[in-house]
C-alpha cells in the first residue's frame, strides 16, 4: 500500500514497479486507450515475456476474486467493515470488479 499511496511514481524497490502498478490499474480499469498505451510501454520497456507474465498474474488475481464473489465466499466481518474505506483510499472502488464486490 505504501507504493500505491505514498511513493507515487517510484518503483518501490521493484524493478519496473511503477510501470507494473500502472499496468495493474489499466487492467482493472475501464479505459481501453490507457490499457493500450500502458501495454505498449510494458512491451517496449520489459519485453513480450514479461508483459505476458504480468498480465497473467493480474488476470489470476481478478479471476480468484470473481470466483470468490460468484460462489458467495463470505468476507470476514472486519473486511466487510474496512473494505470500502481501503478500496476508496487506493482507488480500487473505481475498478470494473468493484461492481461485484460486497460493501
Amino acid at each position: 500500500m505504501n507504493v500505491v499511496k505514498e511513493l507515487g511514481d517510484d518503483d518501490g524497490g521493484v524493478v519496473h514497479g511503477a510501470l507494473l502498478a500502472r499496468l495493474c490499474d489499466a487492467v482493472a480499469g475501464k479505459d481501453t486507450e490507457v490499457m493500450a498505451n500502458v501495454r505498449q510501454q510494458v512491451l517496449r520497456d520489459m519485453g513480450p515475456d514479461q508483459l505476458v507474465d504480468a498480465v497473467g498474474v493480474s488476470a489470476m488475481f481478478h479471476m480468484m476474486n470473481r470466483v470468490a464473489n460468484a460462489t458467495g465466499t463470505p468476507l470476514d466481518p472486519i473486511m466487510l467493515k474496512a473494505g470500502p474505506a481501503i478500496a476508496a483510499s487506493i482507488g480500487a472502488d473505481t475498478f470494473i470488479s468493484a461492481d461485484d464486490t460486497p460493501g
